[in-house]
């Protein structure tokens, strides 16, 4: 039998067998995403990627159904805030999330300085890629990797530096064509995008990867929305979000998606 098929129904079975005697959700959860690597794609309306295959074993596991719909990224945010989304995911943790929702981790992640094929000495920290008059930097709107983050993302905006893209596709291509020098997210993400675009995936052999000082490793994972859902529901989904964390079965679903040593820089699974 395939090894994702094995691995699956054994996540399964362990799931179920903690949620045996327990009552399913009390309602559909509504769970809009936006593409991103290989951890969500759509094909149509059908979802696909990482975290849509893991909502799908959770809800056999728990009696949960999650109706997952296609969104642009700058407006999931918003949608959050509003209680127009039960979940956030794939998140990382941040304190601005932190009034709207209840955060559960489900691995760590590290965002790093990544260029393509750029020359000369390159900055190890966000301070000094401020300092850098001629660097222009290209980002996904709605992407959070923590206050330092956020802050760089403010003083370069206000200096004019940032390019904004809706997508990681849209940053490939503003470097590939000069509008940037570099972006700063998880690598895995970069790396995801490209492979998955016939027209981008030579950039991969291009890309340069450099950690910076301010951003070490932090949580990723799922926010449960404190305005939308009852503590019961959220209390239910808890308990399967940390099992499936627990397990490992978020770690190998990105393994088993990703090229062979890709993650290695960038996402590692809970201690």
């Amino acid at each position: 039998m395939n090894t994702r098929v094995t691995s699956g129904l054994w996540a399964v079975g362990l799931l179920a067998a903690t949620a045996a005697a327990e009552a399913g959700c009390s309602r559909t959860i509504e769970v809009p995403m936006a593409p991103v690597g290989l951890s969500v794609s759509f094909d149509g309306d059908r979802s696909g990627g990482i975290y849509p295959t893991l909502l799908r074993e959770i809800g056999t596991a728990a009696g949960c159904e999650f109706q997952i719909q296609r969104v642009p990224r700058a407006r999931l945010q918003k949608m959050f805030e509003s209680g127009q989304a039960d979940l956030l995911m794939p998140a990382s943790a941040s304190p601005s999330r932190d009034r709207d929702g209840e955060f559960v981790p489900l691995i760590q992640v590290r965002a790093s300085l990544v260029t393509l094929a750029r020359e000369g000495p390159v900055p190890r920290s966000l301070a000094e890629l401020i300092g850098q008059p001629d660097l222009k930097l290209a980002v996904v709107r709605g992407f959070n990797f923590g206050p330092a983050y956020e802050s760089a993302v403010a003083a370069l905006r206000q200096q004019k530096r940032l390019v904004e893209e809706s997508n990681v596709a849209g940053v490939a291509r503003a470097l590939r064509q000069g509008l940037a020098h570099g972006t700063v997210m998880t690598a895995s993400i970069f790396i995801g995008t490209l492979v998955q675009e016939t027209e981008l995936a030579p950039l991969v052999k291009q890309m340069r990867v450099e950690p910076l000082d301010e951003l070490g490793w932090s949580e990723s994972g799922v926010y449960m929305s404190r305005h939308s859902l009852s503590e019961a529901d959220r209390r239910q989904l808890r308990q399967h979000f940390v099992q499936v964390a627990r397990s490992g079965r978020v770690w190998q679903l990105l393994n088993d998606n990703h090229p062979p040593g890709s993650l290695g820089s960038s996402i590692r699974p809970l201690p």
